[in-house]
């Protein structure tokens, strides 16, 4: 290479397109946009409010006064597995040893090294939408191809004759499916019955399930029901801390795998951030053991301002998917807005409230989510702030 080509050369010419090709996160994008108004009320992020429980924070202090400050093995410590197992089978039923447990930094990693684990180049990542965009932006960087199955006609809810028809067309492919519910951005939650009609299609395929289950608690109609419960030896189920516990900053999650599986996981696992941080599991221990009260209070809270904002834009004449779980509102912007980016600058602009484009989640969307991690007063005061916008506004 001649002296004058070598000068041509920079960096971004060793950057696959797998890499160019994936998005950045359109929610911390436009969150910071907003931020950048003065007296806005953000209802962007998903994360929760409340603080951290003090028992949580006192298990911290404590890990640390010991001098747990060291590394812990790779897949986490025996203790934080082993509290996790007792969480999952008081909480949600499901039966895993320490064995299939491996924690990780937060539901994210978690996701990244379980999906870099089963798909690479020429394999489908099969992803129901809306949804939260991680999972394209994984499956574009590992080389796999994203296949979105539109749920919008069916209130969100993937149905087994369509997830049937999509698996038939892949039989020859090594596809992976992710599943979210309840769902980010919707809000919706699948029954016990609809559950276990998606695993009877599942079992028929050759096709293997992530669950990401991290608002599996925040649920308001009837316990969330695991799809690992029907299919234990094709899930992998991904977790965090981050939401249940309101250990957003701890970056703590973990992954739920089949005998065998974790082993594997923890592989990428290992080689991505090597092992995730002691004082964390040490604290996120004492919260699966002993915060079921902490945790069924905030969703308690949850449910009271679920109602508010739901009847509150209702009330206004807005379009709205009534959430069952987790804490997000999926509402429909009106016909006069050209698109989603377009209402939410607005209403950023001229009411001083924020949510998320629905382009974070799905293709040409014409709906737009508010997190009501808020307190109610926010919640109100953005109620009000809407409904000046839209009387002055006219839509």
């Amino acid at each position: 290479m001649g002296t004058e080509e070598a000068r041509e050369f920079t960096l971004m010419d060793m950057i696959p397109d797998s890499i160019k090709n994936s998005q950045a996160s359109l929610i911390r994008e436009f969150d910071a946009y907003a931020s950048q108004f003065e007296g806005v009320i953000r209802l962007t992020l998903g994360e929760p409010d409340f603080n951290t429980p003090q028992k949580i924070k006192d298990a911290a202090v404590a890990s640390l006064s010991e001098n747990h400050t060291h590394y812990p093995p790779t897949s986490g410590t025996l203790d934080f597995r082993k509290a996790v197992c007792e969480f999952l089978k008081r909480r949600r039923g499901l039966d895993f040893e320490p064995g299939q447990i491996v924690a990780t930094v937060g539901a994210s990693e978690a996701l990244r090294s379980v999906m870099g684990t089963f798909v690479g180049p020429g394999d489908v990542v099969i992803i129901p939408t809306p949804a939260f965009g991680f999972y394209e932006s994984i499956a574009v960087q590992l080389g796999a191809q994203p296949v979105f199955i539109d749920t919008s006609r069916t209130d969100f809810k993937l149905k087994p004759e369509t997830l049937n028809r999509t698996l038939t067309a892949l039989e020859d492919v090594n596809t992976l499916l992710i599943l979210n519910y309840p769902n980010n951005p919707t809000g919706a939650s699948l029954t016990r019955a609809e559950v276990k009609a998606l695993a009877d299609v599942i079992a028929r395929h050759k096709v293997g399930v992530v669950s990401d289950e991290v608002y599996a608690l925040i649920s308001y109609d009837e316990p969330t029901t695991s799809i690992a419960e029907f299919l234990p030896d094709r899930t992998v189920v991904v977790d965090s801390c981050s939401k249940s516990l309101a250990m957003t900053g701890w970056r703590l999650g973990y992954i739920a795998a089949p005998k065998g599986i974790a082993e594997q996981i923890a592989k990428v696992h290992q080689s991505t951030v090597a092992t995730a941080p002691r004082p964390a599991m040490d604290a996120a221990a004492v919260g699966y053991r002993e915060c079921d009260a902490d945790i069924d209070a905030m969703v308690s809270e949850y449910h009271d301002r679920r109602n508010l904002l739901y009847y509150g834009l209702k009330s206004q004449g807005f379009d709205c998917a009534s959430p069952s779980g987790a804490f997000y509102l999926y509402m429909r912007i009106p016909d006069s807005f050209p698109d989603t980016m377009t209402f939410c600058k607005a209403m950023v602009e001229k009411a001083k409230v924020a949510c998320i484009p629905g382009d974070a989640f799905e293709k040409n969307s014409r709906s737009v989510r508010f997190s009501y991690a808020a307190s109610q007063e926010d919640l109100r005061e953005a109620l009000h702030r809407i409904s000046a916008w839209k009387s002055q506004e006219g839509f």
